[in-house]
C-alpha cells in the first residue's frame, strides 16, 4: 500500500498490530485526510491483514466526508472498515480479534492524521 507524501492540510497515519516474529502487519490501517473549511474534504482509508487482499475501507470514507471529524463520527466510522469482510483466521488471530483491531487501528490513524491537517 503507497500513502502519498502529506499536503499542506492534509494528514496521514499508518496503525498497525505488528505479528511478533516478523514484525509485519495482524492488521493495519492508513489513513488520509484532508479537511477544508473546518470539515473532512477528503479521506482514504486502507486496510491490510484483516482479509487475503488490502483494501479501501469505502463507506467508512463515505461516512466521514463532509463531517467535521468528532470522536464520535471517527468511532462510527471505524466500525465500518471491517464490514462485510471476509476476514482471516489464523494462529496469530481469529476472525474475530481481527475486526476488533481493525476498528481500533482505524480510530488511531484517524485521530493521528485529523491531528496532523493542521
Amino acid at each position: 500500500m503507497i500513502v502519498p507524501v502529506e499536503e499542506a492540510g492534509t494528514g496521514t497515519r499508518y496503525q498497525k498490530m505488528p505479528q511478533p516474529a516478523s514484525g509485519f502487519a495482524i492488521v493495519g490501517v492508513a489513513a488520509r485526510v484532508r479537511k477544508s473549511g473546518g470539515k473532512i474534504a477528503f479521506v482514504r482509508i486502507g486496510v491490510t491483514g484483516l482479509s487475503n487482499r488490502s483494501y479501501r475501507a469505502t463507506a467508512a470514507e463515505k461516512a466521514l466526508e463532509g463531517k467535521a471529524g468528532s470522536a464520535a463520527e471517527i468511532q462510527n466510522a471505524a466500525a465500518l472498515v471491517a464490514q462485510g469482510v471476509d476476514a482471516n483466521s489464523d494462529l496469530h488471530a481469529s476472525a474475530e480479534f481481527r475486526r476488533h483491531l481493525a476498528a481500533v487501528h482505524a480510530v488511531r490513524a484517524l485521530k493521528a492524521a485529523l491531528a496532523r491537517t493542521t
